[in-house]
């Protein structure tokens, strides 16, 4: 699959939803579908933000924004895809928006054998705080809580 010219993010919303479940689905063992995702927007604190390519989305991130506060829930890119810089591009996108909406902190849990993401993250200022043991149901695998201090945004480039 080609990579998309000019990939800009942009955020979604609940018109989205069907594109969303679709891209999860060919990216996680236990996907969300789209009335997962529907419900989802119909919470405040929950946001979405995608790259658009060919029929739907290549990549996305979903967020709860919680006061001064945000945790990632997913980042996907379709696994044709991956290795082009697009989570690295979408990743920094949102970063720089909870810069500037204020957000002192953001959280998240990775897979603890996730060497890519995990990289991804530290490039983008999170460091490991804990981890959670059997976090993940389809096959028990820890999972590392990875933190991130407002202003610590790394090397997006690197």
């Amino acid at each position: 699959m080609k990579t998309p010219d000019a990939a800009e993010p942009m955020r979604l919303g609940p018109e989205h939803a069907r594109d969303l479940a679709g891209l999860e689905g060919r990216t996680f063992p236990d996907p969300w579908d789209e009335a997962a995702f529907t419900a989802a927007f119909a919470r405040p604190a929950f946001a979405a933000f995608g790259i658009p390519g060919g029929e739907g989305l290549v990549a996305y991130a979903t967020f709860h924004f919680l006061g001064d506060e945000f945790e990632v829930i997913n980042i996907a890119v379709d696994p044709a895809l991956r290795g082009r810089g697009l989570a690295s591009l979408l990743f920094a996108h949102v970063l720089q928006q909870t810069d500037k909406m204020g957000m002192n902190r953001g959280y998240l849990e990775v897979r603890a054998g996730n060497v890519p993401a995990k990289r991804l993250y530290a490039r983008h200022g999170f460091t490991v705080a804990g981890a959670r043991k059997r976090y993940y149901p389809d096959n028990g695998e820890d999972a590392l809580v990875m933190v991130r201090d407002a202003g610590r945004a790394g090397n997006a480039s690197a």
